[in-house]
């Protein structure tokens, strides 16, 4: 079943209420009615009798469609899959933070500005590089990452010394929007707010602060850095993941910066 809502940019948390009498894998999507590639949540649940999901929108577009279906039967007309119902869809006030984050630090304050524009355009942004309009930062959108002609599985990687971003379109496409953030984000940490520029698990805390704070929302963070992890099982990406998980599930009671 497909919904088409007009959001005019707004922010707020889209809430849709499933019903089934049996369990059932429900998939949800949420994509840009307009721009391709463009995708605010993609998620599924097992859904036992009623259950809500939550989709927090920092961003939106003009319209939106909300894809909802049975992943066994994939997304049928209305009225052609018995397995499920929708019962409801409403908009929220979005929760966030932003007492969290230390607007005050000028580069954090255009970095978020730039990440965000960024993020919601990569799905239909040619390759090349992209300049902030302060001209603080660069993100050199490749095709793919590649070392001595070599494919490399990292979908985002910082060049210490210069602070060039380097993205793999390859896939930044494939990634929602929440995605696309949390990686930025995360980048951005290792050089700008980082104590120990080298520390993976202090930039995923730093940059979880501000992506969490703007009311992103926290299973689409979970999601990406587990791709990350599944991509490379080390013993130090299940502390990376531990620390995550945790720092999440605690979020509401943190109330001071994590960094300078």
């Amino acid at each position: 079943m497909i919904y088409e809502i007009t959001t005019r940019y707004e922010e707020f948390t889209l809430l849709i209420k499933v019903q089934t009498s049996s369990p059932q894998k429900i998939r949800l999507k949420v994509i840009d009615a307009d721009q391709p590639n463009t995708t605010f949540t993609n998620r599924y649940k097992t859904v036992d009798g009623e259950s809500i999901f939550f989709v927090r929108m920092p961003l939106s577009a003009q319209t939106i469609l909300v894809y909802v279906y049975n992943d066994a039967n994939g997304n049928l007309p209305s009225g052609q899959d018995n397995t499920f119902d929708v019962v409801s869809i409403t908009k929220e006030p979005l929760d966030k933070k932003l007492d969290v984050i230390d607007f005050s630090n000028p580069l954090v304050r255009s970095f978020v500005n730039f990440a965000t524009r960024f993020s919601y355009n990569a799905g239909t942004l040619p390759s090349g590089d992209y300049i902030s309009d302060d001209g603080k930062f660069i993100i050199r959108y490749s095709p793919t990452i590649t070392d001595n002609g070599v494919e490399q599985t990292t979908p985002a990687r910082i060049d210490v010394d210069s602070g060039l971003i380097e993205l793999s379109k390859k896939a930044f496409q494939n990634y929602t929007i929440p995605n696309r953030m949390a990686i930025l984000l995360h980048e951005f940490s290792h050089v700008y707010l980082n104590a120990n520029i080298d520390d993976e698990v202090e930039a995923d805390l730093n940059a979880l602060l501000i992506y969490l704070g703007l009311g992103y929302p926290r299973i689409e963070a979970f999601e990406v850095f587990a791709q990350t992890f599944i991509a490379a099982p080390t013993d130090q990406n299940q502390v990376r993941y531990d620390k995550i998980k945790q720092f999440i599930d605690e979020f509401e009671t943190h109330n001071t910066y994590l960094y300078e």
